[in-house]
């Protein structure tokens, strides 16, 4: 069954509260057998801050029923890269993902000045064990093929690493109006054997006065891809920028929306006022696909830029917050705010 999100899904907003902030873009989060969490941060995208990543771990808080105590840093020191000269938008790139199993937890990096690599966590510093060209946005093992998986969004690949290097297995072709696809993660389905990819929808940079901001409304997808052969299928489309997925136990599908709308980008008449960056802020949702019925949930609402999500046994995390830190954001009411990276957990009773 392919799935196509109404213009206005029905609302169930689950209860929400922030659980850590203070953070430099937070993107991956993976939970531990021991209840605490591996957590990625891109850095904070400041000039004088180049190498502002780290990886951090975030105890349970005794007495306090999820709540988590301060992140500790593991390791710190990865590039951190601001694109908004290139792109004109609120985009920090580095840390961007991070996944256990098999034995092994793993990190994914983007780096465009020495070489994007996967990092194992395992090693004190932890050390490069796949290296790559491009971006690497996420990190999936697949149990069946006992391989990692990644998505490339820059060359709008699906990869897989195994001890031989990488190797592309499928390649996303243009969407509907010849923009890119940008897939910007995947999740492995025990059900299929197939992964499940976010099609971001690249911009189309036809129309000079949206320079930035000139994206086809509505025009993200959920894909299905095989890595044995890279076949293709459309599972979910009229999504806005959507980014983070992940599956319920009962089958339900997660699925981020960056954003409600495209303004305000970050362009070379911009000093530092305050301006949504591209991306409207406070408008990212969380949304429940039922995968058998087909029927669409909006349980949480006014995210800021949410990229990434983190199972739990009766919640979802959600990473929010991308940009160059501490600059002023507008706030839907009125007046400003400092961006800064956070994560929210969504309470998912009824949808387990």
């Amino acid at each position: 069954m392919s799935i196509h999100i109404p213009h206005s899904p029905d609302e169930d907003l689950r209860p929400t509260v922030v659980v850590a902030e203070g953070l430099l873009n937070p993107r991956g989060l993976c939970r531990q057998p021991d209840g605490s969490l591996l957590l990625v941060e891109a850095g904070s995208g400041h000039p004088d801050a180049p190498f502002s990543g780290r990886i951090s771990r975030l105890r349970p808080s005794p007495g306090s029923p999820g709540a988590y105590l301060a992140p500790k840093p593991v390791a710190r020191g990865y590039r951190s890269m601001n694109m908004q000269v290139r792109m004109l938008r609120d985009e920090i790139m580095g840390l961007s993902d991070v996944a256990c199993a098999d034995g092994r937890c793993l990190a994914s990096l983007t780096d465009y000045v020495d070489g994007s690599r996967v990092l194992d966590l395992g090693q004190d510093p932890p050390a490069p064990v796949f290296h790559s060209r491009g971006n690497l946005n996420a990190l999936c093992f697949h149990p069946g093929r006992r391989t990692w998986l990644s998505v490339k969004p820059d060359t709008n690949q699906v990869v897989e690493f195994d001890d031989r290097g990488e190797r592309v297995v499928a390649q996303i072709p243009d969407m509907d109006q010849g923009q890119d696809a940008v897939p910007v993660t995947l999740v492995h389905e025990p059900t299929t054997g197939a992964v499940l990819v976010s099609l971001f929808s690249g911009e189309r940079r036809l129309d000079p006065t949206r320079q930035g901001i000139d994206f086809v409304e509505r025009a993200g997808r959920v894909i299905r891809v095989w890595p044995e052969d890279g076949s293709i299928q459309p599972l979910v489309d009229g999504l806005q920028l959507p980014t983070g997925l992940a599956f319920t136990p009962g089958g339900g599908l997660l699925v981020l929306e960056l954003c409600r709308a495209l303004l305000q980008p970050l362009d070379a008449q911009w000093q530092g006022e305050a301006r949504h960056g591209g991306f409207e802020r406070f408008s990212g949702r969380l949304l429940h696909c039922d995968l058998a019925s087909g029927t669409v949930r909006v349980l949480a609402t006014g995210l800021d830029t949410p990229s990434n999500l983190c199972l739990l046994d009766d919640a979802v995390l959600v990473s929010e917050g991308m940009g160059l830190h501490g600059r002023p954001l507008p706030l839907p009411g009125g007046g400003t705010v400092p961006l800064d990276g956070r994560i929210r957990r969504v309470s998912l009773q009824g949808y387990l």
